[in-house]
């Protein structure tokens, strides 16, 4: 059976470019106006589609910025994660590569730090105790990345606390420096957020000397690999 045709173009790809529309409609608002203020007839007006065809793709504004939100994680993710895997191979050139690549990743669309850094940590906050959240997931690879490179760790650490922590110093520091209209260098902003991880690295070794030591380059390579590799 032949798809319905309409000026040439198969119906599901016209409702799948139509969602793509009302997608980067909401991008744009959600990112000027924010997620409290937007509603279904802004998105509408800007994708210049009418609230028929909203309801063709999305149950509710709320759906919108879900999907919006997914959507810039992932490729936020992608990009870090990419930056990692071709960074040299310690652990100051990791972590350098990662939050150099999550902060260009922002600086590039401030639109962003609305949507990722504010509305987004705000609303994945009641997902958390679900272990549904995006942000469990950010937190599980600090916590999973940190582990392998500091595999002697004292008990008395908690990372999944230490992983939370470092989570919120990148989250705070990134709004922090969009506020400034992103005034100082990236790699300023790196050298602060760096702060934090100097300062697991200076507990690490006052309760077990020795244990902020990283192990051999090769388990170095295979951990972050196991880490990074792709779904």
């Amino acid at each position: 059976m032949k798809p319905r045709m309409y000026s040439g173009v198969p119906l599901e790809e016209r409702t799948r470019l139509r969602r793509r529309r009302l997608i980067d409609a909401g991008i744009e608002v959600f990112g000027r106006q924010g997620f409290a203020r937007t509603t279904m007839r802004d998105i509408c007006a800007q994708s210049r589609l009418s609230e028929r065809y909203f309801y063709e793709s999305f149950k509710s504004t709320p759906e919108v910025f879900d999907t919006v939100y997914k959507h810039l994680v992932r490729d936020l993710m992608a990009a870090v994660s990419g930056a990692i895997m071709q960074a040299p191979l310690t652990e100051k050139t990791l972590l350098e590569a990662g939050l150099g690549a999550f902060l260009h990743f922002i600086r590039d669309d401030p639109r962003r730090v609305q949507i990722i850094l504010i509305d987004g940590v705000w609303r994945e906050q009641s997902k958390l105790r679900e272990g549904q959240s995006e942000l469990l997931a950010y937190q599980q690879v600090i916590e999973t990345l940190t582990q392998g490179l500091h595999p002697r760790v004292s008990t008395e650490i908690d990372l999944k606390l230490a992983a939370s922590g470092l989570l919120g110093t990148a989250i705070h520091t990134a709004i922090a420096w969009s506020d400034t209209g992103f005034k100082a260098d990236i790699d300023s902003v790196v050298k602060h957020n760096l702060s934090a991880w100097g300062g697991l690295r200076r507990w690490m070794k006052l309760t077990v000397p020795g244990s902020e030591a990283v192990p051999a380059q090769t388990d170095i390579v295979a951990h972050v690999r196991q880490v990074f590799k792709p779904d």
